[in-house]
């Protein structure tokens, strides 16, 4: 019986001293995962931080680029405001030309828009002749002012196009930095 006592006593040393391996394997794992674990917190901490500050430099180049354009804005109006007015005022009448008529319009308003459509066309002759003499007077073509009407209804629209997009990019990061 000595033999399975000392038999007995050796398995459970190997066992005591397996477990105690196991042990400190496990505690050396958890703390590798630990570290692993801080690191990775700390990696995410820092690129959110980088993803913020490149929002918040998005946003301000964002803001200057659409002061730009109303500056720019400003400054065509300014230089040229009858041809705004006048290219408003155009884009007006394109837009009531495009639009199809409806039948109230024409049950309710349809003898009074003739007499007033037969009005506009007597005014328009009449400042057309009117406007001819006077450029006529001043010396001006009219190749130089449609170059320049062409010239300045395009940068208008380029500014436009251009505060716009500053707009949408601006409303985009705002967007993502809400994420």
């Amino acid at each position: 019986m000595n033999k399975l006592t000392d038999n007995i006593e050796k398995a459970r040393a190997a066992s005591r001293e397996r477990l105690e391996t196991a042990r400190e394997i496990a505690t050396e794992g958890s703390l590798v995962a630990r570290e692993k674990m801080s690191e990775s917190k700390a990696r995410a901490a820092a690129l959110l931080g980088e993803g913020r500050e490149k929002a918040a430099e998005s946003v301000a180049a964002t803001r200057d680029v659409a002061k730009k354009a109303v500056a720019k804005s400003e400054e065509t109006i300014s230089n040229s405001p009858l041809a705004i007015v006048a290219g408003g005022a155009a884009l007006g009448i394109l837009i009531g030309m495009l639009l199809p008529k409806s039948q109230a319009e024409g049950k309710y308003v349809g003898g009074a828009g003739r007499k007033v459509n037969q009005t506009v066309k007597t005014a328009y002759q009449a400042a057309k002749d009117a406007s001819r003499d006077q450029i006529g007077e001043l010396g001006l073509s009219n190749d130089n002012l449609r170059a320049q009407f062409k010239d300045l209804f395009g940068k208008a629209i380029e500014a436009a196009k251009t505060a716009m997009a500053a707009a949408q990019d601006a409303v985009k990061e705002d967007n993502q930095g809400k994420k």
